[in-house]
């Protein structure tokens, strides 16, 4: 952790002002990263992301209840998660997915294919805790 005046100091996380703005800071990341894991994310913005996830190191756990095109099976290894992951977003009941890179970590939050809000989880550490998590979720999750 950098020293700044005498003190510890790291910059933890970044709510963005709208949803695009969000999205946008995914797609400039998807464009440099080469290792990804996206997770339960709505399934209009992974399309909308698919041009950018050619040739990556990338798996996918796709939302509960949802199967993949044969395009995303030809992409990457694909699942789906069998639990419903869900937040309380402002008393709205709304499921959340995460765009993982190595050094930060996306939290997307959504309700019936719309994106309520994006947010960064950008502490090295935490981004890498949430990257290995994703691999016990893999392990739970329906394979195609």
């Amino acid at each position: 952790m950098p020293i700044v005046d005498g003190n510890f100091e790291a910059k933890i996380s970044t709510t963005y002002v709208t949803p695009q703005e969000g999205i946008n800071e995914i797609k400039r990341m998807l464009q440099k990263s080469r290792r990804i894991r996206i997770s339960n994310i709505p399934m209009p913005l992974l399309s909308e992301l698919l041009p950018l996830l050619k040739d990556k190191d990338l798996m996918i756990i796709l939302p509960q209840n949802e199967k993949p095109t044969e395009e995303l099976k030809a992409l990457a290894p694909i699942a789906t998660a069998k639990a419903r992951i869900y937040v309380d977003y402002m008393g709205q009941e709304a499921a959340t997915g995460s765009i993982n890179f190595a050094s930060r970590c996306f939290n997307i939050i959504w309700a019936s294919g719309k994106i309520l809000a994006v947010s960064a989880m950008e502490y090295s550490k935490c981004a890498k805790c949430m990257m290995d998590s994703f691999e016990g979720n893999w392990h739970y999750s329906q394979k195609w």
